[in-house]
């Protein structure tokens, strides 16, 4: 059985889709975990109408203690040996479960694919089609692959084995726990794969977490990176890779966040600095950073100057290219 967690707050505008989509999957063997995390709104009682109507569905009600605490107590009390997680204001495709429960063999603990903002008639194709494994490996290979962004260390679009999420759970009290749990939890694992199938939508409104202005529990994103380091501190092997993911992390973080004069400067700076040293532990490693390259034409102007700069030409060319893309489509 798998079951299906989906915290719930305040989400009554997208709440009643999300469910439906999990309702309908034609994957059937499931227990549906409804996590309410002290809504305000009408969301408490569309879970109720959902539980009455299938037996499938239950309800947990809890005080407000944010998104990790509610996934940790949805799989406390889950009895699925498969698990995966839903954010209440995403949609799956029909056979989302159907698809990544095939792939999940005896050797395989971990299953993801991709998600995407909207839904085309092209992934509805893919559905029915032979959908390719896109990655395969052992944990160091996951940890390697997933520090060079080709996995996402979103806790969406996946499916666990039930000891990885018992044994590894979310980090309560922070925000961007997901950059802890994400790529930590591939240090448990024997083994995962990739999917080449777009099986989960989520939703881009004005409440996301890379909308918000800066204030000082941004700097959870330390505690978590540190955190990180922490765990992979014995392996000499994945470090540079971590130091590399952090880099990136640091940095496309500042740009969104940190203004002129913001009194925070300095502690970018200095993590930063840290964790370039970590990539440089490998000269490959630094070798395959682009952003270690920029960093090292002029450290004290990285993060203020060069980067956003570059960046700036690299998203313009990007754009170019989707247009060229595009001319030679039509």
């Amino acid at each position: 059985m798998i079951s299906v967690i989906v915290p719930v707050y305040n989400v009554e505008d997208y709440l009643e889709e999300c469910l439906e989509s999990i309702q309908c999957q034609t994957y059937t063997d499931i227990e549906v975990i409804l996590v309410n995390d002290g809504s305000r709104d009408g969301s408490k009682e569309i879970c109720e109408r959902y539980c009455r109507l299938d037996s499938r569905f239950h309800l947990i009600n809890q005080e407000n203690q944010g998104q990790s605490a509610a996934r940790n107590h949805g799989v406390s009390v889950s009895t699925g040996e498969l698990i995966t997680f839903v954010d209440s204001d995403d949609v799956l495709s029909i056979k989302y479960l159907e698809i990544l429960n095939r792939y999940m063999t005896e050797d395989i603990d971990l299953v993801e694919c991709h998600y995407r903002a909207t839904r085309s008639v092209f992934d509805k194709l893919k559905e029915v089609e032979n959908i390719q494994i896109e990655f395969e490996g052992n944990s160091e290979e996951a940890v390697i692959k997933s520090c060079n962004y080709g996995l996402s260390y979103s806790p969406v679009c996946k499916l666990y084995r039930r000891h990885l999420v018992e044994d590894f759970p979310f980090l309560t009290g922070v925000i961007y726990e997901d950059i802890y749990h994400g790529v930590g939890l591939l240090k448990f694992i024997q083994k995962m794969v990739r999917l080449d199938y777009v099986g989960y939508y989520y939703q881009e409104h004005s409440n996301s977490t890379m909308r918000r202005r800066f204030s000082e529990k941004n700097l959870d994103l330390f505690t978590c990176c540190d955190k990180l380091v922490d765990l992979f501190a014995l392996d000499e092997t994945s470090m540079p890779y971590i130091g590399k993911f952090l880099v990136q992390m640091v940095t496309t973080h500042h740009k969104d966040f940190i203004e002129k004069n913001n009194p925070y400067q300095n502690l970018y700076e200095e993590k930063l600095k840290e964790y370039i040293k970590l990539v440089e532990k490998s000269p490959e490693v630094a070798r395959s950073s682009k952003m270690v390259k920029l960093y090292r034409l002029a450290p004290k102007f990285y993060l203020r100057y060069t980067f956003p700069i570059v960046n700036r030409i690299w998203r313009k060319m990007h754009s170019l290219k989707e247009l060229i893309y595009k001319g030679k489509q039509q």
